[in-house]
C-alpha cells in the first residue's frame, strides 16, 4: 500500500511536448529574427482583416445615404464622396502594400537563409561544434531550414488567402476598384505563387549559402537569383497557357472583356493568315489584302491555370534547389 502511496516521479524534460535537439537550438539562435518576421506578418494580417472591416461600414454607411458609389450625382453628395472616395484610397493603399510585402517576401527569406542561418554558421566555423555532437551534416540543414520554413510558409499562405478576401469582397463600383489580375504586383500576391515563391526562396538561398559560405556576399548572390528568377517568370508567363483569339470586321475591334490580358493583335488575310503591321486606314490594310483584326488573349478564366503552371515549375526549381544543397554538403562535408 505504501507503494501505492509514492509521489510519481517528475516527468522528465524528454517527455515534455515541443521543439528539441538541434531544433530548438536553432530558435533559440534566430529567435529574434522569427520573433520580427512572423510579427510582421501577424500585423499585415490583422492590418488587412482591420482594413476590410472597416472599409466594409464605411461603404454601407455611404450606401444608405443614397448617393451613388461611382461618383457624386447630387450637389449635397459632393463632400459625402469625397470622404468616401479618400477612405477607398487609404484601402487601397493598405491592399497594395499588401501585395508589396507578398511580392518581396521571398527575396527577403532568400536573403536570410543564405547569409545569417547558413553562410554565417560557415563562416564562423560554429557547425563543426554540432558535427561533434553525433549530428549528421544533413541532419544540421534540415535544423536550420525547417524552424524557418514551416511558420513561413503557412503565416505567407494566411496572408495570401486574408489579402485575396479583403480584395475580392469590397463593394462593386468602387473608386479603385481591384487591379487586373495579370498586374505583376497583383499577380504575385494571390492564388499559390506566394508560397511558391517563398519556399524558392528559402531552398534557392539554402544552396547558395552552402555555395558561398560568407555572408553578405550569400546574401547579395541570394537576391540576385531570386531576382533572375522573377525576371525569367515575368518574360514567360503569357506563354506558359495557350492564348485565346478573338476576331472582328476590318472596321472594328475584337471584344475580350474589361479583365483580358492582351498580348498580340494584328490583321488577317482572307485565308485566315495573319500580316505584317500595317500603319494605315482601314482602305489602306484593305488593298494590302487585309480582311479583319484579330487579338490573342488570356481571358481571367486563365488565372489559374498560368498560376498552377508557374507554381509546378517554381516549385520544380525549389526542389532541384533543395537536392542541390544536400549534394554540396556531402560533397563537401561528408
Amino acid at each position: 500500500m505504501s507503494a501505492l502511496l509514492e509521489e510519481r516521479p517528475p516527468a522528465t524534460a524528454s517527455a515534455r511536448p515541443g521543439l528539441r535537439g538541434p531544433l530548438l537550438v536553432s530558435v533559440r539562435q534566430h529567435r529574434t529574427a522569427l520573433l520580427i518576421g512572423a510579427g510582421a506578418l501577424v500585423a499585415a494580417v490583422l492590418v488587412l482583416v482591420a482594413y476590410r472591416i472597416w472599409i466594409g461600414s464605411v461603404a454601407d454607411d455611404f450606401a444608405a445615404t443614397g448617393c451613388a458609389l461611382s461618383g457624386p450625382d447630387r450637389p449635397e453628395c459632393f463632400p459625402k464622396f469625397r470622404d468616401f472616395d479618400d477612405d477607398m484610397f487609404a484601402f487601397d493603399r493598405a491592399l497594395t502594400y499588401g501585395s508589396y510585402v507578398l511580392q518581396f517576401l521571398p527575396g527577403v527569406l532568400g536573403a536570410f537563409v543564405a547569409g545569417p542561418v547558413i553562410a554565417r554558421e560557415l563562416e564562423s566555423g560554429t557547425y563543426k561544434l554540432a558535427w561533434t555532437q553525433s549530428m549528421s551534416p544533413a541532419r544540421w540543414l534540415a535544423s536550420k531550414l525547417l524552424p524557418l520554413a514551416v511558420p513561413g510558409l503557412l503565416l505567407v499562405a494566411l496572408l495570401t488567402v486574408v489579402r485575396a478576401w479583403a480584395a475580392s469582397s469590397v463593394p462593386g463600383s468602387t473608386p479603385y476598384p481591384e487591379k487586373p489580375w495579370y498586374e505583376l504586383t497583383t499577380y504575385l500576391s494571390l492564388g499559390t505563387a506566394p508560397v511558391a515563391y517563398s519556399l524558392l526562396g528559402i531552398a534557392a538561398g539554402a544552396l547558395v549559402g552552402l555555395l558561398v559560405g560568407r555572408t553578405v556576399p550569400a546574401m547579395s548572390v541570394a537576391l540576385l537569383v531570386l531576382g533572375g528568377v522573377f525576371l525569367a517568370m515575368n518574360r514567360v508567363r503569357d506563354r506558359l497557357w495557350p492564348t485565346k483569339a478573338a476576331t472582328s470586321p476590318l472596321d472594328g475591334y475584337p471584344k475580350t472583356g474589361r479583365t483580358a490580358w492582351t498580348r498580340d493583335n494584328g490583321l488577317l488575310d482572307a485565308d485566315g493568315d495573319r500580316l505584317p503591321d500595317m500603319n494605315c486606314e482601314v482602305a489602306c490594310q484593305a488593298k494590302r489584302g487585309a480582311t479583319a483584326r484579330y487579338l490573342d488573349y488570356h481571358p481571367e478564366s486563365h488565372f489559374w491555370p498560368i498560376q498552377l503552371v508557374e507554381t509546378g515549375i517554381v516549385l520544380a526549381l525549389a526542389t532541384a534547389c533543395v537536392f542541390a544543397a544536400f549534394a554540396v554538403l556531402r560533397r563537401r562535408h561528408g
